[in-house]
């Protein structure tokens, strides 16, 4: 999934793979556009069924739970090779993707060919009304 991101989103993304030893819970790619800085936390679900429980670990949850807090700009992209169909869930959702059988509503849902620039394009749109909220509480 990384590779194929990777090509489909060559301009206006500047990417940085994080390695796992360097903190627990921070996500496996940081992206940086004009607009600002997102992390994306890749995952495959490998079961026949759409199941997202389990797929992070405890430290993982507790990053993302405490970073949606402050910032909207953490995005966990969940493959599902059986339907051909990648997933986008904000941060703001982890808690409840880790729980048994929930049904979460994706943010952002493509199909196979993967137009990741649309992906990338939701993000910056995202990104944008995120900074905007927190301009005008700077207002306030």
């Amino acid at each position: 999934m990384w590779r194929s991101l990777q090509a489909g989103t060559k301009k206006g993304v500047q990417w940085t793979r994080i390695e796992a030893r360097v903190g627990a819970g921070i996500p496996d790619i940081n992206g940086a556009m004009s607009c600002g800085e997102f992390w994306l936390e890749l995952k495959v679900c490998k079961t026949k069924r759409f199941k997202t429980a389990g797929l992070w670990r405890p430290h993982q949850v507790s990053w993302q739970f405490s970073r949606s807090k402050v910032f909207r700009n953490v995005w966990n992209v969940i493959s599902h090779p059986e339907d051909e169909t990648i997933y986008l869930f904000g941060c703001d959702k982890i808690v409840d993707l880790n729980e048994p059988d929930a049904l979460v509503e994706p943010d952002f849902v493509m199909t196979s060919p993967f137009d990741w620039a649309s992906m990338i394009e939701f993000i910056r749109e995202a990104l944008l009304e995120s900074c905007s909220a927190m301009d005008e509480c700077a207002d306030a």
